[in-house]
């Protein structure tokens, strides 16, 4: 069991190491992103340039949360009723949106223009998305079993099925 969880340590100090070295990156990132902007003329390419730019600092947050996941933060137990009441009309926007996304696709100067249909369709999948993510959000908490915790829950489900066997007899 020592092994298991001094293991367990290392692998979690090195991949806290990974993300927060993956977050100075995306930093980096934004930071060339906006330079590069400030040097471009063609408005369609700074705000190309715009949503990868977005899209880094997308990253950073993902790459916080996972971290502060691991370090054993709660999500959301002390909030969670209130937060769900809260996303309700979240959820409905982008359900609406998804929605929307189906008749803008089908128009034809969407469908006929390759680079605005990939755009129009990276927005839907994006939409997509949010919508599962606040779904999920509002549904169930996040949280992390160590190993040393799953042998006792094992050991809770054995115990359960050996009395449901028992109780079968």
């Amino acid at each position: 069991m020592q092994q298991i969880k001094e293991r367990e340590e290392r692998e979690k100090a090195d991949l806290m190491d990974l993300l927060s070295k993956q977050i100075q990156v995306e930093g980096e990132l934004v930071g060339l992103y906006d330079k590069t902007v400030e040097e471009i003329k063609s408005p369609p390419v700074k705000h190309l340039l715009h949503m990868i730019r977005m899209d880094s600092m997308k990253h950073i947050d993902i790459f916080q949360v996972a971290m502060e996941v691991l370090q054993g933060d709660d999500i959301l137990k002390p909030e969670k009723k209130e937060l769900a009441e809260r996303l309700k009309r979240h959820i409905e926007l982008e359900k609406d949106s998804i929605e929307r996304s189906k008749q803008i696709l089908k128009n034809t100067w969407i469908s006929e223009i390759k680079g605005l249909k990939e755009l129009m369709e990276k927005w839907r999948d994006d939409e997509k998305e949010h919508h599962r993510a606040l779904m999920k959000l509002t549904e169930k908490e996040f949280f992390r079993v160590s190993p040393t915790e799953w042998v006792g829950i094992f050991q809770d489900l054995e115990e359960r099925y050996a009395k449901y066997e028992r109780k079968k007899s």
